[in-house]
């Protein structure tokens, strides 16, 4: 669950003379929605939330804001770098466009734990991803792996001299980094 808005509550409480304000903040949360072809703003037409993006019907390409920008379908062709699903938070005020997809489901995650098999996706070290050293293996699939860190390899589950294609990096990651995965799955096994 991501932070929508946050108002202040102002109370002005005398206390033995002390005054004392009270903020709250209020969490949105993610809301189940079905879309088809065309272009949308987080916040009118998709609430800001942390989703995972299927497409229910055909394949295309899904752009916008936050580095979104990846071939879905409902079924995997690694030959086309396509994914069946992808996880990631969408903000408040970005654009999402769904080009050539009849109906795609953005299905809210509820719960957010420590995993090393990860899908296509954004993940966040310390909420996702326990913080460490790991051996990063493509598991299925091939795409960019990336951090807002500095990794920047392409990941396949065969190598590709011609691509600079490699089976699996190895990298510390840290609390807080952003791991961008644009393959259909990767292993993070501990070092």
């Amino acid at each position: 669950m991501k932070k929508l808005t946050s108002f202040a509550i102002v109370c002005g409480l005398s206390l033995l003379g002390a005054s004392t304000t009270l903020t709250q903040t209020t969490y949105a949360k993610a809301t189940q929605t079905t879309l088809g072809a065309g272009t949308y703003k987080v916040g009118t037409d998709i609430k800001p939330g942390r989703y995972t993006i299927t497409a229910q019907n055909g394949s295309g390409n899904v752009t916008g804001s936050n580095d979104l920008n990846i071939i879905l379908g409902d079924t995997t062709d690694d030959g086309l770098g396509q994914v069946d699903s992808y996880t990631m938070y969408l903000k408040k005020g970005a654009k999402v466009k769904i080009d050539g997809i009849e109906s795609t489901d953005f299905t809210p995650v509820k719960k957010r734990a420590y995993q090393t098999e990860l899908k296509a996706g954004q993940w966040v070290v310390g909420k996702d991803i326990k913080p460490g050293r790991y051996t990063i293996k493509a598991t299925s699939g091939s795409g960019n792996l990336t951090s807002d860190e500095g990794i920047n390899e392409i990941l396949g589950t065969e190598s590709d001299s011609d691509l600079g294609q490699v089976t699996q990096t190895t990298q510390t990651l840290h609390r807080g980094e952003v791991l961008n995965s644009d393959l259909e799955g990767i292993q993070l096994i501990k070092k």
